[in-house]
């Protein structure tokens, strides 16, 4: 009997269709992925129609900020099938399936965070603890398997393993420009959901001290906060040095903005923006509390390809900002260290390869005790 791959997800984003496609690409028909259709991911919103995919019903709320995901503990899973699960507690449908899955007999996999900005320790501690149910965990990072070996991983070993979440870069690569200052007549690139997570505010702030004056930011993204700092940037005397591009997942039109910029930056708690700017050559500006971050602040190497300013404070910002911008030669060289992180992992491509490593690794159950898939 053929052995089927579930993958259980609570949405489907654009930037999500990439990794199963390749991994499908090498799975064949028994890979299948669930999923609900959430409209508030606005234009991350993925349309239908790959051959992997199936439909769940709405993600419903139910009380305590729990929710339930109809149709999900009807996902079909028998012996010997593997099972990936999407590692949010919260989500009880999700819990269910995973004890579904292991009665059935099928090789159980939790997915998800070790910790992010959102994490609560508290919470941490209920994902911790069910963390122990399944065979495998995968996590976002690599970063991450090292923090769970050290800390919650000690005191009971799971094999787990580190994805290094990336996008598709190879129509980036394509579209990508060399970095040349002279060529690039804007400065900064902030890419991502205008929400709170963002901390936009304080960038707006950090550009209206006499330090950054002159310096131009190109914002790509869409959210119900761009009214409010639309009007604070007038506010602050900034307007004309601001251009809002609107939200897109249209890569040429990214590209066209993109590679006219010297910098990325992101001044609340960045996730996989950072990726795509880096992919971009872009140097990363982002803040210093890592643990505020999420999972892929992995990729960011400090003065290599990207430098960080203190937490909340856009007087720190704007010191770093104004003194990147006035550094060429480290600008061209943190550029290229950009393109080479992810060159070679932090990618789609790179990430298919790690999960499938781990779901093959899973099945065979690996003699050693601890896995870990590397490069």
């Amino acid at each position: 009997m053929r052995r089927r791959i579930t993958i259980v997800q609570p949405a489907m984003p654009s930037y999500r269709r990439a990794l199963f496609d390749r991994m499908a690409s090498k799975l064949g028909s028994t890979l299948v992925v669930y999923a609900s259709n959430q409209r508030e991911l606005g234009v991350l919103s993925a349309g239908d129609g790959s051959s992997w995919q199936r439909d769940l019903g709405r993600m419903r709320p139910l009380l305590l900020g729990l929710e339930w995901q109809e149709g999900a503990c009807w996902v079909p899973v028998g012996r010997g099938d593997v099972l990936v699960i999407c590692g949010a507690p919260r989500t009880l449908s999700t819990i269910v399936l995973l004890f579904k899955g292991i009665l059935s007999g099928a090789h159980t996999i939790w997915w998800g965070h070790y910790w992010s900005a959102t994490s609560r320790s508290w919470r941490a501690a209920i994902r911790y603890a069910l963390m122990r149910v399944p065979d495998a965990i995968v996590f976002y990072t690599e970063q991450e398997v090292d923090d769970y070996y050290a800390g919650v991983g000690n005191r009971r070993k799971k094999r787990a393993f580190g994805l290094n979440n990336g996008i598709e870069t190879d129509e980036i690569v394509r579209l990508r420009t060399v970095y040349s200052l002279e060529h690039r007549p804007r400065d900064l690139l902030f890419i991502g959901r205008i929400t709170p997570k963002a901390e936009i505010d304080i960038l707006l702030e950090a550009l209206s001290v006499p330090s950054c004056e002159g310096v131009t930011l190109d914002v790509i993204g869409s959210g119900h906060d761009a009214a409010r700092l639309r009007k604070r940037c007038v506010d602050l005397g900034i307007a004309d040095r601001v251009a809002w591009h609107g939200g897109t997942v249209d890569e040429k039109q990214i590209a066209a903005i993109a590679n006219q910029c010297k910098a990325f930056v992101y001044p609340g708690s960045v996730g996989l923006s950072l990726i795509h700017g880096l992919s971009y050559g872009l140097p990363a500006i982002v803040h210093d509390n890592r643990w505020a971050h999420m999972p892929e602040i992995a990729a960011l190497k400090p003065g290599r390809n990207g430098v960080t300013f203190q937490r909340g404070e856009a007087g720190s910002l704007a010191v770093t900002i104004a003194a990147l911008l006035a550094n060429q030669t480290r600008l061209t060289e943190m550029s290229r260290s950009a393109t080479d992180t992810t060159a070679v992992t932090f990618n789609a491509s790179d990430m298919a390869e790690r999960f499938c490593s781990a779901i093959e690794q899973v099945v065979a159950g690996s003699e050693t005790k601890v896995g870990r898939y590397r490069r």
